[in-house]
């Protein structure tokens, strides 16, 4: 069952966010909307399961099964510098098939674990989610809580915490985003607690355009438009009348994720009127590639110390251990 009151949060900050997209006030912001889900089966939102399609499909899409491995093959690294009585609180632990082969695989190998708690605004994906926790591991104190964590004003409460924070959504925050994201995070934590923190480092264009060029990210990407038009009043726009091209910036970690109109639009969206022309492009998310120290020293101002960093076979994905005191 869905939670109504996150529903109508997600609907009214998706009107804002589209509104200052369409205006061109902000650029990059609808990377919260990526995975929407169908109301019924002929809904066309479809950005959930493209994204579990495009997994499936598409081989060089490298982030999901090489952070897989990462924890697979270094977890028990990452624990023992933990180590035991720790409560792993993760945001947005994302779904079944995620905890099964990313969390779970850490949360085994961590001496005397004392608890997890989900921290997700879909209580879909929560339930879930907890529910394959508790089976795997009957004895763990399992618990979670419907928040959008990019917006938290409480943490829940552990001796050891460790804030983990896997898969791809710290790097689809803004710059300017991060550093007070994960100041928040500071101050709603004990002293002396864990950030477990994963993104891609890579910075070879080549392999940046075969992970993210390719049919299966299109039609996740072209869906974001799908999901504004059912979501935010807009009559005129014409969703099925955008394509996607990655474009990559290199000077600023940038692969940005950019629809361009096929064709004319006029877009009356909560009294402004928007006239887009043919081949107008739209940056509507980004998947930032900071090199690891570019990353120590972003989540360093926030004031957190670095204690390890762990890489796959590939050395483009990074987990790294961070505390603050």
């Amino acid at each position: 069952m869905t939670n109504e009151t996150g529903d109508k949060k997600v609907i009214n900050q998706l009107e804002k966010d589209a509104i200052e997209f369409f205006l061109g006030q902000v650029s990059g912001n609808l990377w919260p909307y990526l995975y929407g889900t169908p109301r019924d089966a002929t809904d066309p939102v479809r950005g959930g399961i493209l994204y579990n399609e495009m997994l499936e499909n598409e081989e060089e899409y490298y982030l999901y099964k090489y952070e897989a491995e990462l924890f697979q093959n270094k977890g028990h690294l990452i624990a023992s510098l933990i180590g035991s009585n720790a409560t792993f609180i993760e945001l947005g632990p994302g779904s079944e098939q995620s905890l099964r082969l990313k969390t779970l695989p850490l949360l085994r190998v961590c001496p005397n674990l004392s608890g997890y708690v989900g921290i997700d605004i879909s209580q879909d994906f929560l339930d879930k989610g907890l529910k394959v926790i508790r089976s795997e591991l009957p004895h763990l104190s399992v618990r979670g809580t419907q928040q959008d964590f990019t917006k938290l004003d409480s943490l829940p409460d552990a001796e050891k915490q460790v804030i983990f924070f896997k898969g791809s959504t710290i790097a689809n925050m803004r710059q300017e985003e991060v550093p007070s994201f994960i100041s928040q995070i500071g101050k709603l934590a004990r002293e002396n607690h864990y950030l477990l923190i994963v993104h891609d480092a890579n910075q070879d264009e080549v392999s940046l355009m075969k992970a993210y060029h390719n049919k299966g990210m299109a039609l996740m990407m072209e869906n974001i438009m799908f999901r504004l038009h059912r979501d935010v009043d807009t009559p005129g726009m014409i969703p099925e009348a955008f394509r996607y091209q990655p474009e990559w910036e290199p000077t600023t970690y940038d692969l940005k994720h950019v629809l361009s109109a096929t064709q004319p639009q006029k877009i009356h969206l909560n009294g402004h009127i928007v006239e887009i022309e043919e081949g107008q492009k739209f940056h509507t998310l980004s998947s930032f590639k900071y090199p690891v120290e570019v990353f120590k020293k972003l989540i360093g101002s926030a004031g957190y110390q670095p204690i390890d960093v762990f890489f796959d076979s590939s050395n483009r994905m990074a987990a790294h251990l961070f505390q603050k005191s």
